[in-house]
């Protein structure tokens, strides 16, 4: 296993990457595409679903395009009955480095659309969800590797780090959430980006951020394994101890959020409220559809 070199492991290099335009490479035609129905793939094999980020030319950074796929996945990997379990990983030599911060890579009229990306755990995603993780897993990556799996290998390569507070990124008041103790919790929010305390595979194992740190070479192996083993859960069990289990993380910032997404925005964006306006100015009666 290569290890990463000091310009892998700089943060102003990573940002840089992801905010200039993607550079001419000797890569195949098939990956620098870029097209939003290759951003994201889904394979299903021995009922697991086998999950994964591909933009790797941009680190599989999230961009509007994928998170969109993700959201949309979740929604038929839950459905999906040839499917009963999920890894999750990521194309290349990183899982993924957080949002695509490039101009016009999010659509910034979609509310939270890099969010809508992860899965809703506990709330409308109930399947076991396997991470296997590495290299960087910066900011939402962080966020989809750990919140967003049930079970999280990491390989020795994954390095997870909040960038936010390094680039001074607006965020609401964070409430303390159980996923690693108070004290790490802190320090990871206010350092952990490149040149601060980046947090390592070990480490990161130490605090209970992820399950198994296995080599990189292994790591869709140890992955597989621990999707087996769920497969040999009853499906309704699994839904139960998700639902408990999560319902006690869900602060108020996320029920926020989500009830903005699922009522508010619908209503701002919607038919009925134009043709509300337009009959109002021409003094009429509204003539509503529910759309």
């Amino acid at each position: 296993m290569r290890a990463l070199s000091p310009r892998d492991q700089s943060g102003e290099r990573v940002m840089a990457r992801l905010s200039r335009p993607q550079e001419k490479r000797n890569a195949k035609p098939k990956a620098a595409k870029a097209k939003s129905e290759n951003v994201l793939l889904y394979e299903v094999r021995d009922e697991i679903a086998f999950i994964t980020l591909n933009r790797p030319e941009k680190l599989n950074a999230l961009n509007g395009a994928l998170s969109d796929a993700l959201c949309a996945t979740w929604t038929r990997f839950e459905a999906d009955p040839a499917a009963r379990v999920a890894v999750l990983t990521g194309a290349g030599k990183h899982f993924c480095a957080g949002a695509d911060v490039s101009p016009g890579a999010i659509d910034r009229q979609v509310p939270f659309q890099v969010h809508q990306g992860y899965p809703q755990n506990g709330i409308t995603v109930f399947k076991p969800i396997v991470g296997a993780i590495k290299g960087y897993t910066l900011g939402a990556g962080y966020a989809l590797a750990v919140r967003g799996c049930d079970i999280t290998i990491a390989g020795e390569s994954m390095m997870m780090g909040f960038p936010e507070a390094r680039i001074g990124t607006p965020l609401p008041p964070v409430e303390y959430l159980p996923y690693m103790p108070f004290k790490v919790s802190l320090e990871f929010m206010l350092l952990a980006w490149n040149g601060g305390q980046i947090m390592h595979a070990q480490r990161a194992y130490e605090v209970g951020l992820v399950n198994k740190v296995v080599a990189d070479e292994h790591l869709m192996d140890e992955a597989v394994r621990w999707a087996e083993l769920l497969k040999k859960i009853p499906p309704l069990y699994i839904k139960a101890v998700k639902y408990g289990h999560y319902k006690t993380t869900d602060n108020k910032v996320r029920v926020d959020e989500r009830e903005y997404i699922l009522f508010t925005h619908p209503q701002e964006i919607s038919r009925d409220r134009q043709e509300g306006l337009d009959s109002f100015l021409q003094r009429r009666e509204p003539k509503f559809t529910g759309r």
